[in-house]
């Protein structure tokens, strides 16, 4: 698993496509605001987004509940094909007014840091620019 983060309209999506552009014979499916499953192959690229989304269809179930179901989605998405995760930043330290704000980020924050723990490479993308968290350089695709 690959994760790259970055805030709203800073580049993620372009950056992703743009590592991936040049893969020929391999599948490349772009999910927003859900987790798939399936069918797909070890040589398929599946990026999933939005995971802003995602938190809110999950009504009723704690922090650390909605953080095991989608943790536990994409780890078994992860075992059958090259899964590259994009992670909205939305707290910047910015503290919501709203409860179901306040929860909607602190579960995105409890979700990318299991995410990151897990991923083997992380980017962080900001207007554009690439920056290595995790892993050894900024190529997406795998060897």
């Amino acid at each position: 698993m690959q994760s790259v983060i970055g805030g709203a309209y800073n580049g993620k999506r372009k950056f992703v496509k743009e590592s991936l552009k040049d893969l020929e014979n391999q599948r490349i499916f772009f999910f927003e605001g859900e987790i798939p499953d399936g069918p797909f192959t070890k040589g398929d690229y599946v990026i999933v987004g939005h995971f802003e989304k995602m938190v809110p269809q999950y009504e009723g179930l704690s922090e650390d509940e909605i953080v095991e179901q989608m943790m536990a989605k994409l780890l078994k998405l992860d075992e059958v094909t090259n899964l590259i995760c994009i992670c909205t930043d939305i707290g910047r330290g910015i503290v919501p007014l709203s409860k179901e704000e306040r929860h909607l980020r602190d579960t995105c924050g409890r979700l990318y840091q299991q995410l990151f723990e897990k991923s083997e490479k992380v980017i962080r993308v900001w207007y554009g620019i690439p920056e290595v968290l995790k892993g050894d350089h900024c190529r997406l695709i795998k060897s």
